[in-house]
C-alpha cells in the first residue's frame, strides 16, 4: 500500500513538469474557437469563410497607416506549435490584417514575423508591381510580433574520445 502511495504521490509531481515542458502558444495567441482554415481555400472562397475565426502568420510586407485604421500585408507561412512562422516554410500567399490601433512602421518593419488572430471580413483589393490583387482581410483581435531569431553558435568538442592517461607511455593505472 505504501509502495503504490508514493508512487502516484511521485506521478503527480513529474506530471506538471512535463507539461510545462511542452510547446504552448502565447496567451494574446490563444483562442479556442480557431477553425483550420488555410489561406488558400479562402481565396478560392472567400465568401464561404467570412467571419470565421483564424490564426494566421508570416513575414511583414508593408506597413500602411491611414487617419484611424492600419493596413498590414502580410506573406503569410505555416505556422509551428508555438505559433511562430516557419523560417523554411514555402509562402502560401498574401492577407490583410486590419486593426484600428496604430502600429508604428519603424517598429513593424517588413521582413519581421507576425502572428495573427482574427476573423476574416472579405477581400481587399492591392496592387503588387503593376497588377491588381484581392486579399484575404483579417479583422484583427490579437496579434504578436516576434523577436529576431539569434543563430547560436554551438562547439563541438572534435577529441571526444581522447583520454589522456592512455597510450604507450602511461600504464593503465593512476600513478604519482
Amino acid at each position: 500500500m505504501t509502495h503504490r502511495f508514493h508512487a502516484l504521490f511521485r506521478f503527480f509531481w513529474v506530471l506538471p513538469a512535463f507539461l510545462s515542458a511542452c510547446a504552448s502558444l502565447p496567451p494574446e495567441l490563444e483562442a479556442p474557437d480557431v477553425a483550420p482554415v488555410y489561406l488558400p481555400q479562402v481565396v478560392e472562397e472567400p465568401v464561404a469563410f467570412q467571419g470565421e475565426k483564424v490564426r494566421w502568420g508570416g513575414v511583414i510586407l508593408t506597413v500602411e497607416n491611414e487617419a484611424k485604421e492600419t493596413w498590414v500585408q502580410i506573406l503569410e507561412k505555416p505556422l509551428n506549435r508555438s505559433g511562430r512562422p516557419k523560417d523554411s516554410a514555402q509562402p502560401r500567399g498574401r492577407f490583410l490584417m486590419h486593426t484600428t490601433t496604430f502600429l508604428d512602421p519603424a517598429i513593424y518593419t517588413q521582413g519581421k514575423e507576425i502572428t495573427v488572430v482574427g476573423t476574416i471580413n472579405g477581400m481587399a483589393e492591392r496592387t503588387v508591381g503593376k497588377r491588381k490583387i484581392q486579399l484575404p482581410v483579417v479583422e484583427a483581435d490579437s496579434w504578436r510580433l516576434w523577436p529576431k531569431q539569434e543563430a547560436v553558435r554551438t562547439l563541438v568538442y572534435p577529441y571526444w574520445w581522447y583520454d589522456p592517461w592512455w597510450g604507450m607511455y602511461y600504464p593503465p593505472y593512476w600513478y604519482y
